[in-house]
């Protein structure tokens, strides 16, 4: 009988601690977008690791009310264009039967990357939730694509879906400001227990997902700045320009969340912030061209503030590093001495979430 107990208990902690579990997909990419302008680092990581430019895409823009769908900017070309990808489809229908049909989600097969428009999570949930668009887009995760969305196209990755109250007649928007809506708090489950929120910082919602987090406490909270984002691999993911809210269930100085800035990873295995090597030095980025050489590689010439920890003076430079930086989201990139006029620094190139050393110049 005692035996019996302990193997119920052990089979109930091992049940509860993979329904806990938040993590990413194996194979494929998540890039998770606050909402706002969409920075060109964001644009050239999605496109990376979609399969690059020549990739197919399709942009899905139902988050959208109807006038909003059909305007010019939403075109195939007009994505196309924004994004600096070649082969675009536009997938859009309220019709859940029309959802479920191959003719419709046959683009999806064929496609290595997504993109999933903002406006209202509750339109995507409603149109797509538990039909074959769902499915083809975790088919598409699974072979190694990149999904990618902002705002709503944002919030509905999460399993639980955050300000999804639907339309009414009189608001036909719906209303965001309600975090929990019974009927509708489920999402496509791309980030597994986990709850997403973003424009935090634009709107000042910093806190509000602590009562999901209370009410829903096996749930990682996960609020994205505007214009910031996170990409998803794996055990793990790191912030792109400005700062993520991590919502855990604990105190953190007195708050309900703790920011991550942007460069960082987090575990999402033990839901802890990995803690990096300090270097020397770091590289501060003012401005950033990117070219690519004739062998492929990519070059990136520009201005930054070079400053050694510990030391109040900073050296402004004028710099050429062989990897792709970025000056917009206060990127700030670890760096060794490696000779006159020479450094080391830690960034990761726009097809991978590792950290390598690449040389700059300056």
């Amino acid at each position: 009988m005692q035996k019996t107990i302990l193997l119920a208990a052990i089979w109930l902690s091992l049940s509860f601690s993979t329904f806990a579990q938040t993590v990413g997909p194996t194979n494929g990419w998540l890039v998770i977008h606050g909402g706002g302008d969409i920075s060109n680092e964001v644009k050239e990581r999605f496109v990376a690791l979609a399969g690059g430019p020549d990739a197919n895409f399709v942009m899905i823009p139902t988050a959208l009310d109807d006038s909003a769908v059909s305007e010019p900017g939403r075109s195939g070309p007009a994505f196309a264009k924004f994004f600096g990808i070649k082969n675009v489809t536009i997938l859009h229908t309220r019709n859940r039967v029309l959802a479920n049909t191959p003719d419709f989600v046959e683009p999806l097969r064929h496609a290595s990357g997504v993109w999933i428009d903002g406006g209202r999570q509750w339109r995507l949930a409603d149109a797509y939730l538990g039909t074959a668009v769902e499915q083809e887009i975790k088919a598409l995760l699974a072979r190694g694509g990149a999904v990618g969305g902002s705002s709503a196209g944002a919030s509905i990755q999460a399993s639980f879906l955050v300000r999804g109250a639907p339309g009414t007649p009189k608001n036909p928007d719906g209303d965001n400001t309600i975090m929990m809506s019974p009927g509708h708090e489920v999402g496509f489950g791309l980030l597994p227990n986990s709850a997403i929120d973003q424009h935090i910082d634009a709107r000042g919602r910093e806190d509000d997902l602590r009562a999901v987090i209370s009410k829903h406490p096996e749930l990682l909270g996960i609020g994205i700045d505007q214009s910031a984002a996170i990409v998803v691999h794996g055990d793990s993911f790191f912030v792109v320009g400005g700062h993520v809210a991590i919502h855990d269930g604990k105190k953190h100085n007195g708050e309900n969340y703790y920011f991550l800035s942007a460069g960082q990873r987090f575990d999402l295995r033990t839901r802890s912030t990995e803690v990096q090597e300090k270097t020397p030095l770091s590289l501060t980025v003012s401005s950033a061209a990117r070219t690519r050489t004739l062998v492929g590689t990519v070059v990136t010439k520009g201005t930054g503030t070079l400053e050694s920890h510990g030391v109040t003076e900073v050296q402004h430079i004028n710099y050429v590093c062989g990897v792709s930086l970025y000056s917009v989201g206060n990127d700030v990139y670890g760096a060794f001495p490696n000779g006159a006029h020479q450094i080391k620094i830690r960034a990761r190139e726009v097809n991978t979430d590792i950290l390598h050393e690449y040389t700059c110049t300056y």
